[in-house]
């Protein structure tokens, strides 16, 4: 690959993608990160890295498989707290992935063109470039995923069997592996006439990844007295399936500019049927296939659950890969140009456009400039002590009293969580967290604008009774 100008092309984009994400390594962390998953591994670095369930206090890891914690919390335990250090970890863990991309998909197609759409796809996501360098557990999974897909087909069951099981005690969500790879087993026993021992060495390997990932589950319910956290037990329901399933169906195929991109391999399998020497392999349209299938899955699973847009992340990189072999039907060096001017200008346009998006969620690449506007309340505040009672919405009062979410050292006094106090006397808004009630407390109180913070779009305000 050292030889190769495509794979140099690669280092170039990695090099630009760490350059664009350097000002986020510096930043503390964001929504779940900071309420969530910060405050989990940093006692669990504290008492210990494991894997084991009760390691620590439940409420802390919700009932989830512990691996990724157990890396995280080792990470931080040798490198140290800083928001450096820990948001180094999960950006080494996304250039993997995209490396791990170009190999899988020059392995699969033996272009070194394919394998570079693939990875540059994979970077020009808004939603991958967001989590990138967040402590949570999307960009993982994704990697998992890739090289789960990698080693099924390549028949290393061991490694197979080791990395789908890393899978699966990393998140719930992963068990979606599961039927997917049965399901690839008998297509592959159907159309490619593999023979009965080879069907059932697969089978055995699948449903022996399963059974050790369930053991996780039956070792909680020993430990803890229930297999899954009861909270989110009763977040499962049907209830709003459709409606989630939808959702999911616009995160991963429409979304953040990817329409696009299956609308240009819709017709890069086009020129793949009339030229016929271009067209996959069927080798290949079976992975294409495993890949939807997996992807059905996983938006049937986040649809079933509590659904957060970044839970479909995981899918993201495969989906990618399977829209880049489709682009490899364009064997003629002239028509290399459009996918590449596609992906670097188009991709550059929805980047711009989650940059400058107002909603501020963990998805969108505006999430700095909130956090930004963050930083300086919580500075000012820090400076400027209020002497009575502040109110704060959920994300700023963990932002204000928990040391881990990375803003301060100690918590800021006379916080209150309840926005109709009397007591309260000064209230922060942001606008990743809109109230209605509060808009009608800011007329009715006829609240003073104390102070404000601003980063691009984003601001963060201090009111205070007159």
């Amino acid at each position: 690959m050292r030889k190769d100008r495509n794979f140099w092309i690669l280092i170039i984009a990695i090099v630009a993608f760490v350059v664009f994400k350097w000002e986020a390594l510096g930043l503390p962390f964001f929504w779940d990160e900071a309420w969530v998953y910060m405050p989990a591994i940093r006692t669990m670095a504290e008492v210990g890295p494991s894997v084991m369930p009760g390691s620590i206090e439940a409420e802390l890891y919700t009932g989830h498989p512990l691996l990724f914690y157990f890396l995280a919390s080792s990470w931080v335990k040798v490198f140290g707290y800083s928001l450096f250090k820990a948001h180094l970890f999960p950006l080494l863990i996304s250039i993997g992935l995209v490396v791990s991309v170009y190999y899988v998909v020059l392995k699969w197609t033996q272009v070194s063109f394919t394998a570079l759409m693939a990875a540059l796809l994979v970077l020009v996501q808004p939603i991958f470039l967001t989590q990138s360098t967040y402590m949570l557990i999307e960009v993982w999974l994704g990697l998992l995923f890739v090289w789960s897909f990698y080693f099924y087909f390549e028949k290393r069951w061991l490694a197979f069997g080791a990395v789908t099981l890393m899978a699966l005690w990393s998140k719930e969500s992963a068990y979606t592996l599961i039927p997917c790879f049965g399901i690839l087993t008998l297509i592959e026993f159907v159309v490619l006439k593999e023979g009965s021992k080879v069907f059932w060495i697969k089978i055995a390997w699948i449903v022996g990844a399963f059974l050790l990932g369930i053991g996780f589950f039956i070792l909680q319910k020993v430990n803890m007295g229930w297999y899954l956290f009861p909270r989110h037990s009763n977040w499962i329901n049907l209830q709003e399936f459709s409606y989630k399933f939808d959702i999911a169906k616009g995160i991963l195929f429409k979304d953040q500019g990817r329409k696009v991109y299956y609308l240009l391999a819709a017709m890069a399998a086009v020129v793949g049927l009339i030229q016929n020497q271009n067209k996959l392999t069927k080798t290949q349209w079976i992975k294409v296939i495993g890949i939807l299938l997996f992807a059905f899955g996983f938006m049937v699973f986040a649809a079933i659950n509590f659904f957060s847009n970044r839970y479909l992340l995981g899918a993201i990189p495969l989906l990618m890969m399977a829209t880049a072999m489709f682009f490899g039907n364009f064997r003629e060096k002239f028509s290399w140009y459009f996918p590449l001017f596609l992906i670097g200008v188009y991709g550059w346009l929805n980047i711009n456009l989650s940059i400058n998006n107002t909603k501020y969620g963990d998805t969108e690449l505006s999430y700095t400039q909130l956090l930004q506007a963050q930083v300086g309340m919580v500075q000012y505040l820090e400076q400027n002590p209020c002497n009575a009672q502040l109110y704060a919405p959920f994300l700023m009062l963990v932002n204000l009293n928990n040391p881990y979410a990375g803003f301060m050292n100690n918590p800021v006094p006379n916080l209150s969580s309840q926005l109709n106090d009397s007591s309260n006397v000064y209230y922060l808004q942001a606008p990743n967290e809109y109230e209605a009630a509060f808009d009608s407390l800011l007329v009715q109180q006829k609240l003073v604008l104390a102070h404000e913070e601003k980063a691009g779009y984003a601001w963060v305000r201090l009111y205070k009774k007159p």
